[in-house]
């Protein structure tokens, strides 16, 4: 049984070469894709039949290191691919409603009328990782908050950082952490924690004024900032209204 997901645009469909490539190519890491048009709208519909999307996927359990490794990799082939085709990488959603994963894999949606810049898209998924982490990982914790900070950097560079984020994994793969979690950074006496410098944090909380993410207080992170200096590595350079439903057919 076929299950697929529909997003709806409030405009004439017209099918232009981006549908055309995708069904004729089928892209490695893109969802499949069809388009048609109705009373004056158009509805494409993915084929995301024994996949579950990363926003229900996590909503269950934690996000591991292995889980983000996996995803860059797999990010950064999907980037290869769609340039490959001649597609337009501004085109991928990156809302994790619209990631899926399926037996080690996962899958984007290429959307054509896609008026969003991936690099903001981007950042606005690793403010999601941030708040998914598994904090008793300490390579995942470094992992996303070091991916959090360098987006933040106007014109970076997407390609590049996914890039030297793998790298720097792959060049310590018998690297061994001390077998320290955040919650035991959490659980120092509160006279500890409040003696730190606050500026050491404001690489976050300069930049993030008024998200989700600083609800917390600064009392939080300040032990997070340095639970992540104890881990960290050496540094890594300068980087340049959708509607949706869902049949079973």
């Amino acid at each position: 049984m076929e299950r697929k997901i529909t997003i709806e645009e409030e405009e004439l469909y017209q099918e232009d070469y981006q549908i055309r490539m995708l069904k004729i190519n089928h892209p490695e890491g893109l969802l499949e894709i069809g388009g048609r048009g109705m009373n004056g709208k158009s509805y494409y519909d993915y084929n995301v039949s024994g996949k579950i999307s990363v926003k229900a996927m996590y909503e269950r359990g934690k996000i591991g290191n292995g889980d983000i490794k996996e995803f860059l990799v797999q990010f950064r082939s999907v980037l290869r691919t769609v340039e490959k085709y001649l597609l337009n990488i501004h085109c991928i959603l990156l809302d994790p409603e619209y990631i899926f994963y399926e037996e080690d894999h996962f899958y984007f949606c290429y959307y054509p009328p896609a008026r969003q810049d991936i690099w903001e898209a981007f950042h606005e998924l690793t403010e999601y990782l941030v708040r998914q982490a598994d904090y008793q990982d300490s390579e995942c914790v470094r992992i996303v908050f070091l991916l959090h900070k360098e987006t933040m950097e106007e014109n970076y560079s997407l390609d590049k950082i996914v890039n030297e984020c793998l790298k720097n994994i792959e060049e310590e793969p018998g690297r061994n952490l001390r077998k320290e979690t955040l919650e035991e950074v959490m659980n120092e006496p509160m006279e500890q924690r409040t003696a730190y410098d606050t500026r050491e944090h404001d690489w976050i909380t300069e930049q993030e004024m008024g998200s989700s993410i600083l609800k917390e207080t600064e009392n939080l992170w300040t032990p997070v900032k340095r639970f992540l200096n104890r881990h960290k590595k050496s540094k890594w350079g300068d980087w340049d209204g959708l509607y949706i439903e869902e049949e079973e057919l």
